[in-house]
């Protein structure tokens, strides 16, 4: 009988070991072999602003391994019909490693009711592809009914 205690022990302590692996894993980001680290941008709120325009507000954390100088990206606002309704370059300053940020722009002319989707077409400025931003792999999201993708 002592046995099988034993087995049952070490069958359950297993578990236990192999489900708390997998819980800590879950809340990392995931990052397989061969893909490059994330820089996270979430649309976080979409507000009038000042003067006739629209503030986007957007939370970022650099999760790339590197500081990012000058990220830019390249991004298109299209109208609740589909339209684009402009071509715009963001910069989101300097971005330290391992850090959240918070960043807004401000689209004068721009009216929030009629933003529809907003597409990252790519980064910006890259030159020669060697800065840190245009080698990161992106993961979007939204906190508003205005989808944010690629």
């Amino acid at each position: 009988m002592g046995r099988g205690i034993e087995l049952v022990a070490a069958a359950a302590l297993t578990a236990v070991a192999l489900w708390a692996g997998q819980a800590r894993a879950e809340d990392q980001p995931s990052q397989q072999a061969g893909t490059a680290p994330a820089l996270y941008i979430e649309l976080n709120r979409v507000a009038s602003g000042d003067a006739d325009g629209c503030r986007l507000t957007f939370v970022v954390r650099n999760a790339t391994g590197a500081d990012l100088p000058e990220p830019r990206f390249e991004f298109v606002l299209f109208d609740k019909d589909g339209l684009v309704d402009r071509l715009t370059t963001f910069d989101f300053g300097a971005l330290v490693t391992d850090k959240t940020s918070v960043r807004q722009f401000d689209l004068p002319g721009a009216s929030c009711d009629r933003l529809g989707r907003i597409l990252v077409n790519g980064p910006a400025r890259c030159g020669d592809g060697s800065a840190p931003h245009c080698k990161a792999e992106l993961s979007l999201a939204s906190r508003t009914d205005i989808p944010l993708n690629r």
